[in-house]
């Protein structure tokens, strides 16, 4: 059962890492918030970070102190991506707790943003989970 949950982890965190860029990129460039500044380290960290995992799921053909390594780094390039992320969005994050009258977009904007911070955690979360599961043992 570990040889399947270990590498599905790892699967679900490049690809919650990959979406959240995505949204990340989508929120940031459309709708209400078009024309605000963009800050691409978000994007090219959380790219990084979705090769990395990737990479280190290939323990078989890597090596398995490489993998761990490569997840490590992958941790510490997420929580980067996050620290960033936050960074790039606390005005309007924060702009949200004032109680206005907004317009529609405001709100649709915000609830892709909280979206994209849920699926980086998600990705951050199973890459921890993962680690402490550990790569399955080869069989003799």
């Amino acid at each position: 059962m570990k040889k399947f949950i270990y590498p599905g982890l790892l699967c679900l965190s490049a690809i919650a890492a990959l979406v959240s860029g995505i949204l990340f990129f989508v929120v940031s460039t459309t709708g209400y918030l078009t024309g605000s500044t963009f800050n691409f380290a978000v994007g090219i960290l959380l790219i990084v970070a979705a090769v990395l995992i990737a990479g280190s799921s290939l323990s078989k053909w890597v090596g398995g102190k490489l993998a761990i390594v490569l997840q490590l780094v992958a941790a510490v390039v997420l929580a980067l991506a996050l620290a960033f992320f936050i960074h790039d969005k606390a005005d309007f994050i924060g702009d949200s707790f004032i109680p206005m009258q907004r317009a529609d977009a405001f709100y649709g904007a915000l609830g892709v943003t909280y979206t994209s911070i849920v699926f980086l955690v998600i990705s951050v979360i199973a890459l921890a989970v993962a680690g402490f599961i550990g790569q399955p043992e080869e069989s003799k």
